[in-house]
């Protein structure tokens, strides 16, 4: 593409500048209400299956007790000082026990004052760019048609099947990653925190920047079969060299399932990597089914 004609395709994208715009500010300004709602939903289902050493309940008898106690330490005082003492040691002692009931539970802290306000506002900036990347690129093929008269070498059925399968392939490996790698995994680091009586305390920015970032990867990572029903399409590989490659292919997958969890206990990378494999095979399968 000569600079002319890309200078002409960016000019066909500057007339619907405004409505690509008005949609992404629409959908940062709308959607930034609810991300503080999201950021607790993250919260509550990273940790809702953790065995976790609490109880409200019994912390809030502890301190009724201790109360109590205080009182009647200053009803005895009068009649006998060394008893009074003592409840007054053992409520303070209560209190204590009742404080550090949730001493092990995953705390989520904010750093800085403006942490949790800029987290949303990226929150909402990414959620804008989401669902306003399909309308740029509809308009930016759409200009690059128009200049070019360009054909897609796909039939419109192929075309939609592979949207909606990328779309399904992409939802789904982001549910595993979200519903179950990601749990799993922090619960693991959790278990071994508390085995060594540290507690875990989360920057809320690193935190929801971890599940998200590691969300978005993993459904990107889950069109492995898109990408090679592609590339086969295209003519630039087939099934059999898919399949005379396909120990190198482990070994490259197992490569980037180390370089997107950053785990040096390999059981993410594992977790990972198998469901690479899965996908691998049946792509060469529904290859082998369809002739390509």
């Amino acid at each position: 593409m000569e600079l002319e004609d890309f200078t002409l395709v960016l000019s066909e994208l500057r007339k619907k500048l405004f409505y690509i715009i008005a949609f992404f500010g629409a959908s940062v300004v709308l959607s930034f209400s609810y991300m503080g709602s999201l950021i607790l939903k993250i919260q509550s289902d990273m940790f809702w299956h953790l065995n976790i050493p609490v109880n409200i309940d019994v912390s809030g008898k502890l301190v009724d007790i201790s109360r109590s106690l205080t009182a009647m330490s200053g009803e005895l005082a009068k009649g006998n000082q060394a008893i009074a003492h003592n409840l007054t040691l053992i409520s303070g002692e209560l209190v204590n026990i009742s404080m550090n009931l949730n001493t092990f539970k995953p705390n989520i802290v904010y750093l800085a004052p403006m942490e949790v306000v800029m987290l949303k506002f990226k929150m909402s900036v990414v959620f804008g760019l989401l669902v306003t990347s399909p309308l740029i690129i509809f308009y930016a093929v759409k200009a690059i048609r128009k200049r070019f008269g360009i054909s897609v070498p796909f039939s419109r059925s192929l075309v939609v099947y592979t949207a909606v399968s990328a779309i399904g392939l992409f939802l789904l490996g982001a549910a595993y990653a979200y519903y179950y790698m990601l749990p799993f995994f922090l619960g693991f680091l959790y278990q071994d925190a508390i085995d060594m009586g540290v507690n875990a305390t989360f920057s809320v920015y690193s935190f929801i920047y971890f599940v998200i970032s590691t969300t978005l990867i993993i459904g990107l990572t889950f069109e492995l079969p898109i990408i090679l029903t592609l590339l086969v399409h295209l003519r630039l590989t087939d099934r059999k060299k898919l399949v005379y490659y396909r120990r190198h292919a482990y070994i490259v997958l197992l490569i980037i399932a180390a370089v997107i969890t950053p785990d040096p206990t390999f059981v993410s990378q594992i977790m990972v990597t198998v469901p690479f494999i899965v996908l691998y095979e049946i792509s060469l399968l529904l290859m082998k089914f369809t002739g390509k």
